[in-house]
């Protein structure tokens, strides 16, 4: 999803986005980053069974690996681990 996609799905014009975004210190990659793996953490807690590769799909990323590689930088933790901690 590009930024102004984005900026219409919740209903802000795209500066405000851009905005809001530097205010932040984030830049758009790493924010639907953090968003994704947000919500790939929901997943992994409420479907402990289903494999990396649904979940990737399933938060957007592009595939199993980069979906690993992204959630071990921002958790500290592979899938599996945290699937095992909760």
């Amino acid at each position: 999803i590009k930024l102004p996609n984005a900026a219409e799905a919740i209903g802000i014009p795209q500066y405000q986005l851009s905005t809001w975004l530097k205010q932040q210190g984030l830049t758009y990659a790493n924010w639907m980053t953090d968003l994704r793996i947000e919500e790939a953490k929901r997943m992994l807690t409420e479907h402990p069974e289903w494999n990396n590769e649904t979940v990737a799909q399933q938060c957007g990323f592009s595939d199993r690996t980069y979906f690993q590689k992204k959630f071990k930088e921002k958790t500290g933790l592979s899938p599996a681990e945290y699937i095992s901690k909760q």
